[in-house]
């Protein structure tokens, strides 16, 4: 049997967390075109610690982090460390520390105190070393969630399949447990940074390790799990939306990510249609996010299901907005209220012209669609700024508004943004 990367085809997710450019550069130099049991391994990059807990969030399967000491604080990087084995219970990450400065992070005292699982000086760091570090990693996390599912560590696992029904009672057994790891973040509108609305983040901390509600998704299958487990999100939504307006005394949008590639099922409609009845609330906004993998999957019959929802009062956001090709008509006529462009057409925009054309050529088409461009994962001020001037709408991520536990949202809004409501 092949492991379980090589089975889902997903590649070996490696963040790399440091306020050096130049590290980024040359570390992913190093590692073009390293696989570990014959799958890719990809490399993300966060330059700060803000940035590296979004996308812990919304990656729960990243392999390994390789983090530095040293950022935005002399801490930082500790800091992190204890979100991600603490607030987010993720045992199974292999941490591997890059330090400069290890007068900062001492190696016995880190070992000691911090469940780390690696430490190298960047002086000492080789292409070698680098390539072994991230091997032995990689092979640390595959044993970690072999453990984690009771199965000996042979580099192999059982078919998909096979683990349905135990992962949809691992996801319900989750939910009875409180073992669901709830994130929030605030997205800023750029022309007065107040509130817009909220992204409700949701990771579910099964058997199989920390899994994203687009990761469980596929894997739910044809029967009632995934309509209790929409059902169970929008109740979630509905009642911190509630408490939120009260502390803003304003109206709201929570986004919640679809359960599923199955919007244009009459059946799963029907319960959504119930399930939103049942949780209503005056000025309280629902926003659905839709993926690529659900826009693609049907034509007429998802035009025809989201007039349905729209009629009990869902909106709709189309998440990594030219990131796949779509025909424009069918675009235009699935009329979302909003679409998300990536970090990926954002970062670094201001000084590189080609993405500077592409981000700017997005926007632009977001507006003809009558659509607010939301710019997703914006992590410095230059980037606001570029956005600002190119009339983007809305802006999300770690610069203007962090992702925090949703009973910290309001005081961490009011904290690092100042934003107004």
């Amino acid at each position: 049997m092949q492991s379980e990367s090589m089975q889902s085809g997903a590649p070996w997710k490696v963040l790399l967390v440091d306020d050096e450019l130049a590290v980024h550069e040359v570390s992913r130099l190093i590692l073009r075109g390293l696989t570990f049991e014959g799958v890719a391994v990809d490399l993300l990059s966060a330059t700060s610690a803000a940035q590296a807990r979004e996308l812990l969030c919304r990656h729960p399967d990243i392999a390994l982090v390789m983090l530095d000491v040293v950022m935005e604080t002399d801490d930082a990087g500790m800091r992190l460390i204890e979100f991600v084995r603490g607030q987010l219970g993720n045992r199974d990450v292999q941490i591997v520390l890059r330090t400069g400065q290890p007068g900062m992070a001492p190696e016995r005292e880190v070992i000691v105190d911090y469940e780390v699982n690696g430490y190298l000086l960047k002086t000492d760091i080789t292409a070698q070393r680098l390539h072994s570090a991230v091997i032995a990693a990689l092979r640390g996390y595959r044993h970690a969630r072999s453990l984690r599912r009771g199965k000996p560590d042979d580099g192999v696992s059982e078919p998909r399949e096979r683990r349905g029904p135990e992962l949809i009672e691992g996801l319900a057994d989750a939910g009875r447990n409180g073992r669901i790891v709830l994130q929030a973040q605030a997205q800023l509108r750029l022309d007065s940074l107040s509130l817009h609305g909220i992204d409700l983040i949701a990771l579910w901390n099964t058997q199989h390790g920390l899994m994203s509600a687009e990761q469980i998704a596929g894997r739910l299958g044809e029967g009632g799990a995934r309509v209790q487990t929409m059902r169970w999100l929008l109740d979630q939504g509905v009642s911190w939306g509630r408490q939120w307006q009260q502390e803003l005394g304003t109206g709201l949008r929570v986004c919640l990510p679809l359960i599923g590639e199955f919007l244009d099922d009459r059946e799963y409609q029907h319960e959504l249609v119930h399930a939103l009845g049942d949780v209503a609330v005056p000025g309280l906004q629902l926003d659905l996010l839709l993926s690529h993998a659900v826009v693609l999957r049907a034509e007429p019959s998802l035009v025809e299901a989201m007039k349905r929802l729209r009629q009990v009062g869902v909106g709709f956001v189309f998440r990594d907005f030219g990131a796949a090709t779509i025909a424009l008509p069918y675009l235009s006529s699935l009329a979302f209220e909003s679409v998300k462009m990536p970090h990926l057409f954002i970062e670094g925009a201001y000084g590189h012209s080609e993405r500077a054309t592409m981000a700017r050529s997005l926007i632009a088409l977001a507006h003809t669609l009558g659509a607010t461009c939301i710019a997703e994962g914006v992590d410095s001020d230059v980037d606001v700024q570029f956005l600002r001037w190119e009339g983007c709408d809305v802006v999300q991520g770690p610069a203007v508004a962090p992702v925090c536990p949703v009973p910290d949202l309001i005081t961490s809004l009011h904290n690092d943004t100042g934003a107004s409501h």
